[in-house]
């Protein structure tokens, strides 16, 4: 298992390890592990599998055409955005130290493995086989190690598969409570579900739950400026060295717009130490 990088110019940081102040040049990065690739591979398919049992089978049948493309529009702009954060989460170098990497000012350790001197937050991925800044966790669904360089688009991942799940639940569920409160059931009621809409409604649950529990943990260690390991083991009860405002502009951009959205749009980073004043 190891990542494949083709250099188009650089990310890595020549003097020292400062945090960039701006987005990195742009490189190909593709982490080569057989379990990360079927999963990721498994996440497309579950997403574009539950569309297609979507339109064909609860949709179409419902004969009403504009019902069909409003919720077809909305479903296809949630999924697609939630698809195109995957990609990027998965094809972007989430901070790796540059092999060899020498001494610098933020140096704490050093890795024997990368035989680089590494800063405060980054470890070394045994997947991904380099040292991450910020590493979070590695996430096998994506593919990647979450770092300081992709954290944006895996939150806008798990928060369009969360609005994606939350959409086809309310597709599912609304015409159930409409039909109950019209009276339509009674206690001799029994519900059978079609194969395919059973199998829509569990891929919803499902994704529904995964973006819960990864987006509200995400929220968590952005806004403690802390990774997932830090905020579980080490000096828990500790608030993160900013403002909240300011550590999630250290992920999504320097400036509140509406780029932090989109998983097209490739955040500035700055250093938080010298901004957090602005915040």
């Amino acid at each position: 298992m190891s990542s494949w990088v083709q250099n188009h110019g650089t990310s890595e940081h020549s003097a020292g390890l400062e945090t960039p102040l701006q987005a990195p040049n742009q490189r190909c990065w593709f982490i080569l592990d057989p379990i990360g690739i079927l999963c990721a591979m498994a996440a497309w398919a579950l997403v574009l599998s539950g569309g297609w049992v979507l339109f064909r089978d609860l949709l179409i049948p419902s004969n009403n055409m504009l019902y069909i493309v409003a919720n077809g529009v909305v479903f296809h702009l949630l999924a697609s955005l939630a698809l195109a954060s995957h990609l990027r989460t998965m094809l972007t170098d989430p901070g790796s130290v540059p092999l060899g990497n020498p001494p610098g000012p933020d140096t704490v350790s050093y890795c024997t493995d990368c035989h680089s001197a590494i800063p405060r937050t980054a470890c070394h991925c045994t997947v991904c086989q380099r040292c991450i800044r910020k590493n979070d966790h590695h996430c096998p669904w994506i593919n990647n190690c979450i770092g300081e360089d992709n954290q944006k688009y895996f939150l806008l991942f798990t928060m369009y598969i969360g609005l994606t799940s939350t959409h086809v639940l309310l597709l599912l569920g609304i015409p159930v409570l409409c039909s109950y409160m019209r009276g339509e059931w009674d206690s001799s009621s029994t519900v059978s579900l079609p194969a395919p809409i059973l199998f829509l409604l569990l891929v919803a649950i499902m994704g529904f739950l995964f973006a819960v529990v990864m987006l509200c943990s995400q929220m968590c260690v952005i806004y403690s400026d802390k990774t997932t390991t830090e905020l579980l083991y080490q000096n828990t009860h500790s608030g993160g060295r900013w403002s909240k405002c300011a550590n999630m502009k250290a992920v999504c951009g320097s400036h509140v717009s509406l780029a932090w959205l989109s998983p097209f749009h490739s955040p500035e980073h700055y250093k938080v130490s010298e901004h957090h004043d602005m915040a």
